[in-house]
Parts: C-alpha cells; sequence; structure tokens
C-alpha cells in the first residue's frame, strides 16, 4: 500500500490537476499520518476502480458549484462553454434560425463536435435531447444548474471506459446528494440595454437518516431573450462590400423579397423596383437570442437495504419551450415554388390574367414578357406573419441500481437508466404551396368579381391571392393558403450495465491490483415526423421526410490499475462493443504516473475510441434540397478528354447536345433547378480515433502548483453529408467500366440530359486530427485579513486539419475564428471573513474569419481582407458574495463588465451565423449583464 504521506500528497497533487481552486470544496477523504488509518476510496471520472485521491493518468478539470454561482449562469451551458477547452455546439443564438434545433444548449470539446462529446450525469450517460432527423447531444436545458454539485471534465478520449461518442472526452455532472434541509435559491438578471430579463427560483428539501438520503427538488428558469433589432450589431440585414476606392465596409443587403412583390425589374403595382427604398430587412424580424422557458423537478433516494447492499434512485423531469421565437415571413417564388419552373414545371400566368394591376401588365408587355413564368415573381408574404417556432421539448429520466458491497475488497452496481425526449413543434407563417397555384390561377364571375377559376377549389374555400402591392393579400386568402405546421419528434435511450470492482489477491510493490470488469447493453430509438404538408412537399418549407430508426451495443469492458512500484502506476483498460448496425469494435486505455520525487508527477497516456452512427447518422429522413450543383457534364464537348466527360457522352441526351450545340452547355435555370434529397445512410460505419496525451503535475510550493499536457488526437472516417457535387464527381471520375449513367439512382436527368434530381446522404468523409497544449496555474495564501486564490487556465491549440478522405484535401483551420491559437481564462478570487469577491477575466485570440480564402464580399466576390481580421478580445465578470450569520447568503455580479460588442460578422464572411452577423460561439452577443440572487438554507 502507499504511505499515508504519499496519500497525502497525491491529494494535494488534485489541487493542481485542472480542479478550479473552488474546487476544494469536492468532498475528499484522506488518511491521517497514524499507520492503519482507513483511507475512503472515490470514483473519478475516467475511471471505475475507487482511488485514493483525483490524480489519474489522464488530465481532469472540475468546476465547483461556487464556479457556477460566480457566472450567475443560470444555463449549465454558459459556463461549460466559457471554458478553453469546449465551445457551443449549439446555443440560444446559432440555433436562432433553425426550426428543429431552435433553443438547443449543447457542449463540444476540443471544438470536436457535441456528437463526439459524451455527456454523463453522475457517470451514467443521458438521452440526447436533439430530434433523431437532425443529430444527437444532450441538451444541457434538461440539466437545471441548481442541482449540479460539480461538473468533471475529462480531456481525453475515454471509450474503454464508458463506450461510443467518448473521442474528444467526456463531461460528468455530479449532482448533489445527501442533502439535509430546506434550500430556496433564487435570483434574478438584467442586460444593460435593459432587456435579456432572466429569473430563476428553485426549492430543495431532504433528509438524511442512519440508513439513506431521500432529497427532492423543484425549479423554474425564464430566459426572456433578446431581439435581433435590440442591438447596434444585429439590427439591420448586412453584407461585406466594396466602396468606390475598393475598401470593404459593412452596409445593408435587404432581400430583394419585397412586401409589395416584385416582377423582374417592377414592383407589384408596376412602378420600377428599388433595391434601395423597397427591399426588405429580414433582421426586423430576427431573434438574437432565443427566448428559454424550464421547468423542472427531480428526485433522489439512496437507502440501505442490508448491511452491505443499498440502493439508489434518481428522477428527472425537465421541459424546455421556446417562446416568440421568429424569424421573417416566408419568401415566396411563384416561378419555382408554386409554378416548379425549376423543375421544368409548365405553370404559370398568363398577361391578360385579372390579377395583374394595369400598369405592370402594360411594362412587361413592353419588355416582351407575355407570361408571368418568363420573368422572375418575387414577394414576401409579410401578410401571414413571421414564421415562428413554438417547440416544447420535454425530458423524462430514471436511473436506479443496487450496490453490494461483497466484502472488503470486492463491490458490484448494477443498474438501469432510462430516459426520452419528447419534441413537439408548431410552425407559423407557412403556405400552402398547392392552393396558392390554384388561388393565382383567377377568372372574372358573372358579376365582374374575381374568383378561383377552379370550382372544385372554390367550393373548398379558394378565393383569389393578390400579390401585386403591399398589403394587397386579403384576410380570406390567408385563411384559405396558410399551413400551420406540427413536427412531433422523440429520443428513446435505455442503459442497462453490471460491474465488479476490487483488488486482486495479487500484490506489487506498489500495493493492491485494483481491477473493474462489467457487462453493458444500451439501447438508442428514434422518430421524427415532419408536418403533414411537409412531408408531401405541399408546404413553403422543403419536403421531409420521417425519421425511424433503432440501433442496440452490447458491451464488455474490463480495467487495472498497476501500483508496480510506490511512485509508478500503469492504468489499462479495453472494451469491445457488438453494435447492431456496425458491428464489432475493440477500445482500449493505457496510461502511466510516474512520480520521480513528491512534488513532482509525470502521466501519459494513449487510447481507442470510437464513435458509432447515430439515428440521425443512419436513418435521418431524406430532406429536399435545392442547393447548387455543379455538374460534371456541363460545357463537355466532343474534343473534352477525361473519364468524366467520355462518360458523360455516354448518356445519350447529353450527346445529342453536344452534337446539336457543339458542347453541353446547361442554361442559368438548368443550372439552379437541381433538386435532390440529403438524409441518413444505413451504410456508414463507425468513426475510429486514436490520441495520446503527456504531461506534468508540479506542486512548485506549497501555494502554488502547475499542470501542463499535450494532447493529439487522430479521428478517421468522420462522418457528414456528402456534397451531392461530390457525390456527380465520384460517379463521373471512374472507368467507363465501371460507371452508372444514373450513378446508381443517385441522379436523374430530363430529357434534355439536365440534372433534375442528384441525392446524397451521410458518409465516412473526412480525417480529423488536432493537437495543442493545456496548462493550469493555481496559487493560495493568505493575504492581509482573508485568503486569496489565483488560477490562470490556458489552451494552445497546434493544429486542427480535416482532410478530405478521397480528395486528400487538407485545411488547418486553426486560427479562424471558433479554432483560436490560445484562449485563458484568468479567475481571482478574495475571501474576508463571510465576504467574497471575484474577478474573471477570459481571453479569446486574434483571429481570422476564414483561413483559406473562401469568403467573399458581395461586390465582387474577392475574398476578404480587413474584415478577415478579427482583433483579440478580453471579457470581464465580477461577482460579490456574503453569508449571513443564519447560512443565508446573497450575491450580486456583472458580466461582460466593460460592454465589449462583439466583432462584425455579416454575409460574406463564413463564421457569422444567420441573422445575427457575428458567432456566438466565441463573442458574447448580450452585452454588460448584471445579476442578484440569494440562497435561504433553512
Amino acid at each position: 500500500m502507499h504511505k499515508n504521506s504519499l496519500l497525502a500528497k497525491s491529494v494535494r497533487f488534485a489541487l493542481i490537476s485542472g480542479v478550479t481552486a473552488a474546487a476544494l470544496n469536492v468532498p475528499l477523504s484522506f488518511a491521517a499520518d497514524e499507520a492503519g488509518a482507513k483511507v475512503e476510496r472515490i470514483e473519478v471520472t475516467g475511471s471505475r476502480i475507487k482511488r485514493t485521491d483525483m490524480e489519474t493518468t489522464v488530465p481532469i478539470t472540475v468546476l465547483s458549484r461556487e464556479d457556477i454561482a460566480q457566472t450567475g449562469a443560470i444555463n449549465v451551458a454558459d459556463i461549460l462553454n466559457s471554458s478553453p477547452v469546449t465551445i457551443a455546439g449549439s446555443d440560444q443564438s446559432n440555433s436562432a434560425f433553425t426550426t428543429s434545433t431552435v433553443g438547443l444548449n449543447t457542449t463540444s470539446l476540443r471544438n470536436l463536435g457535441d456528437s463526439r462529446t459524451l455527456v454523463l450525469v453522475n457517470g451514467r450517460r443521458f438521452v440526447s435531447g436533439v430530434d433523431p432527423s437532425s443529430g444527437y447531444a444532450v441538451d444541457l436545458n434538461a440539466i437545471p444548474t441548481s442541482m449540479i454539485e460539480r461538473i468533471e471534465i475529462l480531456k481525453s478520449a475515454s471509450s474503454a471506459i464508458y463506450g461510443s461518442d467518448a473521442v474528444a472526452g467526456v463531461v460528468n455532472i455530479i449532482t448533489r446528494k445527501d442533502f439535509d434541509g430546506v434550500e430556496v435559491n433564487a435570483q434574478t438578471g438584467i442586460s444593460g440595454e435593459s432587456d435579456r430579463k432572466t429569473k430563476t427560483v428553485s426549492v430543495t428539501s431532504g433528509k438524511t437518516w442512519s440508513g439513506g438520503n431521500a432529497w427532492v427538488s423543484l425549479g423554474y428558469d425564464d430566459d426572456e431573450g433578446i431581439k435581433a433589432t435590440d442591438r447596434d450589431f444585429s439590427k439591420q440585414d448586412l453584407a461585406i462590400l466594396l466602396d468606390d476606392n475598393g475598401n470593404e465596409y459593412a452596409g445593408p443587403v435587404n432581400s430583394s423579397y419585397p412586401p409589395q412583390g416584385r416582377i423582374g425589374k417592377y414592383n407589384g403595382d408596376g412602378t420600377l423596383y428599388s433595391g434601395t427604398t423597397g427591399s426588405f430587412n429580414r433582421a426586423s424580424y430576427r431573434q438574437l437570442v432565443t427566448p428559454l422557458e424550464r421547468k423542472y423537478a427531480a428526485a433522489g433516494l439512496t437507502m440501505e437495504l442490508a448491511d452491505n447492499v443499498s440502493m439508489f434512485t434518481e428522477l428527472n423531469w425537465n421541459t424546455t419551450k421556446t417562446k416568440d421565437s421568429t424569424i421573417e415571413p416566408t419568401p415566396l417564388d411563384v416561378v419555382n415554388d408554386v409554378w416548379l419552373k425549376n423543375r421544368n414545371g409548365n405553370g404559370g400566368m398568363d398577361i391578360n390574367s385579372p390579377l395583374i394591376p394595369d400598369a405592370l401588365r402594360n411594362a412587361l408587355i413592353a419588355d416582351g414578357i407575355t407570361n408571368l413564368n418568363q420573368t422572375s415573381f418575387v414577394r414576401r408574404l409579410v401578410e401571414f406573419g413571421a414564421r415562428s417556432t413554438d417547440l416544447e421539448r420535454d425530458t423524462v429520466r430514471i436511473a436506479t441500481g443496487v450496490d453490494w458491497a461483497i466484502d472488503d475488497t470486492w463491490t458490484s452496481q448494477t443498474y438501469l437508466t432510462w430516459g426520452r425526449t419528447d419534441q413537439s413543434q408548431d410552425n407559423g407563417g407557412q403556405v400552402n404551396k398547392e392552393r396558392a397555384a390554384l388561388a393565382l390561377d383567377v377568372i372574372k364571375d358573372a358579376n365582374g368579381d374575381l374568383v378561383c377559376a377552379s370550382e372544385l377549389a372554390r367550393l373548398q374555400g379558394c378565393v383569389p391571392l393578390d400579390m401585386f402591392g403591399a398589403g394587397t393579400v386579403s384576410d380570406a386568402a390567408v385563411k384559405y393558403i396558410e399551413s400551420p405546421a406540427k413536427a412531433n419528434g422523440q429520443a428513446e435511450q435505455f442503459v442497462l450495465g453490471s460491474s465488479v470492482t476490487g483488488s486482486l489477491p495479487v500484490a506489487l510493490p506498489g500495493g493492491d491490483i485494483g481491477v473493474a470488469m462489467g457487462l453493458e447493453y444500451r439501447e438508442e430509438r428514434g422518430v421524427y415526423s415532419p408536418g403533414d404538408l411537409a412531408q408531401t412537399g405541399a408546404s413553403s418549407t422543403n419536403q421531409s421526410d420521417p425519421t425511424d430508426g433503432k440501433l442496440y451495443s452490447k458491451d464488455v469492458y474490463v480495467e487495472a490499475i498497476l501500483p508496480v512500484l510506490e511512485n509508478l502506476e500503469f492504468d489499462l483498460a479495453a472494451r469491445y462493443a457488438d453494435h447492431s448496425i456496425t458491428g464489432g469494435d475493440l477500445t482500449w486505455n493505457a496510461g502511466l504516473q510516474y512520480t520521480p520525487f513528491e512534488s513532482f508527477k509525470v502521466r501519459a497516456s494513449a487510447a481507442t475510441a470510437i464513435r458509432t452512427p447515430n439515428i440521425s447518422d443512419l436513418f435521418g429522413g431524406r430532406g429536399e434540397t435545392f442547393g447548387n450543383v455543379a455538374d460534371p457534364c456541363d460545357g463537355v464537348t466532343a474534343a473534352t478528354t477525361g473519364n468524366a466527360a467520355a462518360n458523360c457522352r455516354a448518356i445519350q441526351a447529353v450527346s445529342d447536345r453536344i452534337a446539336a450545340d457543339g458542347a453541353f452547355t446547361l442554361t442559368q435555370a438548368e443550372r439552379q433547378g437541381t433538386g435532390g434529397t440529403q438524409g441518413g445512410n444505413p451504410d456508414v460505419k463507425a468513426e475510429t480515433a486514436d490520441t495520446w496525451s503527456a504531461g506534468i503535475i508540479w506542486q512548485i510550493v506549497d501555494d502554488l502548483a502547475f499542470t501542463l499536457d499535450y494532447y493529439d488526437i487522430s479521428v478517421k472516417d468522420a462522418i457528414s453529408t456528402t456534397s451531392r457535387t461530390t457525390v456527380l464527381n465520384r460517379c463521373f471520375d471512374v472507368d467507363a467500366s465501371q460507371f452508372s449513367q444514373n450513378c446508381n439512382g443517385a441522379a436523374i436527368r430530363d430529357q434534355k440530359g439536365a440534372l433534375i434530381e442528384v441525392h446524397s446522404g451521410t458518409s465516412n468523409e473526412n480525417n480529423i486530427d488536432t493537437s495543442g497544449i493545456d496548462a493550469e496555474f493555481n496559487y493560495t495564501t493568505d493575504l492581509g485579513p482573508g485568503s486569496f486564490k489565483a488560477q490562470l487556465v490556458w489552451n494552445y491549440t497546434n493544429e486542427y486539419v480535416v482532410t478530405g478522405i478521397l480528395s486528400g484535401e487538407a485545411i488547418d483551420y486553426v486560427g479562424d475564428v471558433t479554432h483560436p491559437e490560445h484562449r485563458a481564462n484568468l479567475n481571482l478570487s478574495y475571501a474576508l471573513d463571510e465576504m467574497s469577491f471575484a474577478w474573471r477575466m477570459r481571453y479569446w485570440d486574434s483571429v481570422v474569419d476564414s483561413v483559406d480564402e473562401s469568403n467573399g464580399n458581395f461586390t465582387d466576390g474577392a475574398s476578404l481582407t480587413t474584415f478577415n481580421d478579427i482583433d483579440a478580445v478580453i471579457y470581464h465578470d465580477v461577482n460579490a458574495s456574503y453569508t449571513f450569520a443564519n447560512g443565508w447568503e446573497a450575491m450580486v455580479g456583472v458580466r461582460n463588465l466593460f460592454d465589449k460588442q462583439p466583432p462584425l460578422l455579416p454575409q460574406g464572411t463564413n463564421s457569422g451565423a444567420t441573422g445575427i452577423n457575428t458567432a456566438s460561439e466565441a463573442y458574447d452577443v448580450t452585452g454588460r449583464y448584471f445579476y442578484a440572487g440569494v440562497t435561504a438554507k433553512f
């Protein structure tokens, strides 16, 4: 066994292994100096074997309850994503323009994606909060901050311990236990602009007795969000333009889908259209921060069933609602959305239609237009109101199990967890395109009144749809054409596991050999049903198929800790997972800790990891898309060389056009008119990763500690959606003997040879390589009458290279907005009797919008220069608290004390999110924010 002095030193090392200064409140027990004193062992994230200290062969950062309180955050995502090693996957701003994922809060370790970051609660999996057609990730909204004791961030792959998805690492959220008494928490906040009001209140009550503990907690959170028009940087539809001297500036670039309608170069009433005065500012309807309302209830029970047997149960219920989340009204392209010209449709409106105003008719006739399908016809449907998304996610989770102390050495645990997230969604502002076509086909009746031409449509309520001018759509037409949409989804998870841990009867010079072994069964189910009209393609949204899938994994694992010497330890682990879709995978971990002298430790680890495809990857319903596609046959002549050209000429319709015209040259309408679908792929295989890390832990002096860790992660066969152009290039650039004219059903052409459909799906497209350095300093000292603490957490990203598996093209994204070279937090605190003060500084390095010149201005399309460079930012947060004699505590604080505004990243940039003109993953969009709270204990 380790000597007690060494145990004490090991525990002291816990102060510096990524554990924040405030994390010293984590309940650790260690031996006194008397020989033979009993040492309490704890389970640390990254191992199932209990040990005497928090040190493992891989780095762990701990965020304590005090850390969370000092940020004033009411959402755990806010504190997690401000850490230098994590970044938001989805947040309340970058998801504001989406529909099924609006309001989600997820986290991504090492920027490798929320699907490669495993989130646990008390060491066990938590159900996904994302609708199964869109992805897979834990929605942090479902885990209220009032329930959290601490968060342990394991910054290393750990699939051998926890299974699939632990590629970048693990976020283990530890909830409060053994609660005794009653606690009431209340907090309110408001921005310096007098908006984004937040409030939270929770009540927790618990009772401890000799054989167990029971507690229950109820809570309510409300975040009113921010409209885009409430901030100068987001209130206008902006893009990067060039002035007369070629200098970049951010100027208004509104939508050319105006409320008065635009037909060719004319307004709906026949006057000339002016983009300066007649365009539409979409930002006037958009959301900068999605409003969220959360209600939750939780309960826990631990109880002895016998002297050596106990049980535990955790219950969680949470409902999250978006409120009044809107984007701009529907932009309707009548020619392509209603008459389907881009899909070779023949619909249209004769120039003599009684709906067309005389002034417009005369202007169009003068231009040679005889049918409106010969020009553009677009309009913003403001009469239908904003496109709104009222979304509710209800999450229920149960975890229960039995712990059995077999003897003084061996213990076992058998547990199950079940969770389900139900998502219901009401979308407003949509239109029925089929009814719009009927309402645009108008004649005059016997009384000279305009009516729908179809008698059947009239019987079903059809009235003319007049889109020629501002405010011309009648309430009756809105009622006939509007198409409120409902969508529903459900993600369900079931896990059953059993493990045994203990020590082998064989001891090494450093102590007993600790082992753990176990079995685990995990099942995931997911369904998602878009609205009925969305499924048929009749709605103004793109057609979308439902999602329905199931998968399971049967795993067996083993782990061992080998204390070879008193100062040398090896950790080993392995897991075999039998996945119902992708088959068997073996993963392993290997690590060591070496302590050459008591104040210095060296650690290193290597591991393999997997991410098996989720429901969305495998079974995601196919959704319609009309994004640009480059046809490899475009421009091919009889003399063009290469496999692609030869295969193009093998298609009869293409060959005929070359013979007739000299080249297969597509028209603009044909280039822009390629539809198709994207969705899941049951043939996608698992991602794999090879990772390693090495570092030191140094207690420089009693009050100063330092950790330094290098990490390297290499992900192979990363899953993403294959671009449709890539599908075509892979199809055509092959030998003629391997060529399929319809690309095995993925491509459909019309009688003229033009592509009308190209389909794609998820695939193993890329390899990702990232490496870097984590460093932390912790300093604690008595200063005057109080105690001073300082902590510096720093991350350096050396590389983040994404390589196309087939193309071989590699891009290193380090230095762009979401991959800064340097990130750091400096936390300072001072405690004096009942008072404490904290000052936190968050640093985001200077970056560029694009590392590969793939952005471009809206004047001539050239890559950005001035707006490509973005300065470093530092945010300052302050907090003060006071604890009263009765145990009550009050606190006040300010986030973003100096009201630092985010950099402008409008249209033309790569990093700016739609509708907010900046990147919320990196920059604060709220501005200065004040909060105050109180905790009462009884």
